[in-house]
């Protein structure tokens, strides 16, 4: 695929965000992957992933889980200034302690140019688990083109009409319907109807 005919976001798919470009930087040069590198694995250009690395171009929720998966880091790391690894020490340790999330000291973002909000259920991302509660906007989701990611994922409609597009084929979710899907097959998701539509997801491991 030439740079050309690589997927590019949407142009409404975001404001500037320098903060996230700054995470973004960090988690790519941790890991010592070149800017190419990324944009390759990910399906994007090169000056894309440079722009959003200097907070000149914005991003959909879709196309950073398709960055966050290059990375292997959850797509929190980049909306949020927490690790963007743990070792497996951390991970044992967190996963042995009992932890209350009140609801007022939950971790709550709005991602840029969205108006979708999601709530960190818990405590951080050094689980084994990420369980997430989302208000999802009329016509909102997780970006245009579908993703993929390792792991496993279930959903529970709260409220709300949401369509979650599996791998090609699209189920339709009223308020009480559940999914599974294994995270490697290409997935995208959006609120039905004219009403904000709120989810519960647990993934495993974060996403």
């Amino acid at each position: 695929m030439s740079t050309t005919e690589m997927a590019q976001p949407a142009p409404d798919d975001g404001v500037l965000d320098v903060d996230l470009g700054r995470r973004l930087r960090a988690a790519r040069r941790e890991r010592r992957h070149s800017l190419q590198f990324v944009a390759d694995q990910a399906g994007l250009s090169k000056s894309f992933i440079s722009q959003l690395e200097l907070g000149q171009s914005a991003a959909s929720l879709g196309t950073l889980k398709r960055i966050c998966a290059v990375l292997d880091i959850p797509v929190w790391a980049l909306l949020d200034d927490a690790p963007t690894s743990a070792s497996d020490d951390d991970s044992s340790e967190a996963g042995r302690r009992v932890a209350v999330v009140r609801r007022h000291h939950r971790k709550v973002r709005r991602p840029a140019g969205s108006s979708t909000e999601i709530s960190l259920l818990t405590p951080d991302l050094n689980r084994k688990i990420e369980v997430t509660l989302s208000v999802v906007q009329p016509g909102e989701g997780y970006g245009h083109e579908p993703y993929t990611h390792r792991g496993e994922e279930f959903g529970l409609v709260l409220s709300g009409t949401y369509e979650v597009t599996v791998d090609g084929v699209v189920h339709v979710l009223e308020e009480g319907d559940s999914i599974y899907l294994p995270s490697h097959l290409p997935h995208r998701t959006r609120a039905l109807g004219d009403v904000p539509v709120t989810t519960f997801w647990v993934v495993t491991p974060p996403s």
